[in-house]
């Protein structure tokens, strides 16, 4: 008996040993964050419940994976954008809700591409932006925002300001996502810090400790994406 059970435990210890600080971390988050969800919106349709503590599980699986490289991140975040998509509607964020609408078809897309972009230890081959590259992908930003951001108050839209900003930020990140840049972790940090604040107004602790381990998150990636760039070159 005591061999079986030393056995056993010696198959457990390299699994327990591969696990990170995030991952520790985003257990704890995704467990407390889903409880207190439950607790807090209880007044609220079970329709929204479920599909607020899919939204931020599904979306902290996905951003640990995608910190480590796996093209199985957009699994979770086509489930997530599922969740998303429900919550924004109920909340009358319509802007988000179009955005996770057009992420579904960025999920498709970024498991294609990471999947014929991984090298031998299944991980994404990463990439970086060259001066020049930032330079227009800047500017490209900036336009991109000041002309939703015109879009937005001719159609009599609220906080124009941050909603525009908000979502150029997010379409381009996604898409430097897909490409494999790392340079999307540093976009996704200014998103999610925007996006937050939105969250912020409707009290719905999914969505806000989501972006807040969206925001932990990305700093962690591109932490983990500058050793994967060096570790393909």
């Amino acid at each position: 008996m005591s061999q079986k059970l030393s056995k056993t435990r010696n198959k457990l210890q390299p699994k327990l040993r591969g696990l990170s600080f995030i991952d520790y971390f985003s257990i704890v988050i995704g467990i407390t964050a889903s409880i207190l969800t439950i607790a807090i919106e209880w007044d609220h349709t079970p329709i929204y419940i479920v599909m607020s503590v899919l939204m931020l599980n599904c979306g902290i699986i996905e951003t640990v994976l995608g910190i480590k490289g796996r093209r199985s991140n957009y699994i979770f975040a086509l489930f997530g954008a599922i969740g998303t998509i429900f919550v924004a509607f109920l909340d009358h964020f319509y802007g988000n809700m179009a955005f996770n609408v057009f992420y579904i078809l960025i999920c498709f897309i970024g498991f294609y591409l990471w999947g014929k972009h991984s090298g031998r230890n299944k991980k994404v081959v990463a990439r970086k932006l060259s001066p020049l590259q930032v330079i227009v992908v800047t500017l490209l930003l900036t336009v991109a925002a000041i002309g939703l951001k015109i879009a937005l108050e001719y159609f009599g839209g609220y906080s124009t300001t941050l909603d525009s900003a908000a979502t150029v930020l997010i379409v381009f990140a996604s898409v430097l996502g897909t490409l494999r840049y790392r340079e999307q972790w540093l976009v996704w940090v200014a998103a999610d810090v925007l996006i937050l604040i939105m969250w912020l107004d409707t009290g719905n602790p999914a969505a806000i400790v989501m972006r807040i381990f969206f925001i932990i998150g990305s700093v962690f990636g591109y932490i983990n994406w500058r050793k994967l760039l060096k570790t393909h070159r």
